[in-house]
């Protein structure tokens, strides 16, 4: 129908928009390119509008950094001087991995208006690992709380750059409290990550994790079930040395230690 209004009438902006809307959410990125670059020409330089903000989200999933640059700056959005790829400083944020499926909600650096790099460890099955560069749209949905700030949850819309590093699943049992904390400095030191997932995930149906809190959620409910199990972004080997030594102090039980992406 979008298509039939621009045969009757080619700059009608709105269509090109929206037809251009309808190719991001295909990822058909040349084509939600082509119908972005036509509506801006039709808008000219106007702060604020939506087709500059998409230009730029499928000239950067394209890796046309020139067109992106511009498309960010004509939206209002200081990206500073410079050429090729974008890499600044837009702060922390968080954002929903794989929205159609297991729709994991972890926090990252992001590095240009629609790129985040991954600084949580996923859970393996959203298929993400640690240091991933995801493209995220610009729409909102549901906010998350962190140093008193509520910052805004935006969803995935493609993995840009996978990362190297595979994910080790390693369950473990400590009789001191703090015991995890020796094995993840040791994970760190050498320029890896580490999370306790049994104490740092929250579990979250789809209606809390955007938005839509309901109250017959217990803390009990949310935590069952996760008990001191742990995400490494290392290599196995590299996990395997590091858990052996950790498991000669007395109390330190390790179960398993699996690569699991």
């Amino acid at each position: 129908m979008y298509r039939e209004a621009l045969r009757l009438d080619p700059e009608l902006k709105e269509a090109w928009f929206d037809l251009g809307l309808i190719c991001k959410w295909e990822r058909r990125w040349k084509e939600a390119f082509e119908c972005n670059l036509r509506a801006v020409e039709l808008e000219h330089e106007k702060a604020d509008e939506p087709a500059w903000w998409n230009l730029g989200i499928a000239a950067t999933a394209l890796r046309d950094w020139e067109t992106a640059r511009r498309a960010w700056s004509a939206y209002g959005i200081d990206i500073g001087a410079g050429v090729g790829p974008i890499e600044g400083n837009f702060g922390i944020g968080p954002v929903r991995l794989d929205p159609a499926g297991e729709a994991e909600v972890v926090w990252g650096h992001r590095i240009d208006p629609a790129r985040i790099q991954v600084a949580s460890i996923p859970f393996p099955q959203s298929g993400h690992r640690w240091s991933d560069i995801v493209m995220h749209d610009g729409v909102p949905n549901g906010f998350r709380d962190l140093n008193g700030e509520s910052l805004p949850v935006f969803d995935e819309l493609m993995r840009w750059e996978p990362s190297e590093v595979p994910t080790v699943q390693v369950r473990v049992r400590a009789d001191a409290a703090g015991a995890v904390d020796e094995l993840f400095q040791k994970v760190e030191a050498l320029g890896y990550a580490a999370e306790d997932w049994s104490q740092n995930v929250r579990v979250l149906c789809k209606g809390c994790s955007e938005g839509i809190l309901h109250t017959e959620h217990s803390e009990e409910e949310l935590a069952a079930g996760r008990e001191h199990l742990v995400g490494l972004a290392a290599p196995l080997d590299v996990v395997e040395e590091l858990v052996r030594q950790w498991e000669l102090t007395p109390g330190h039980d390790v179960h398993s230690v699996e690569q699991v992406l």
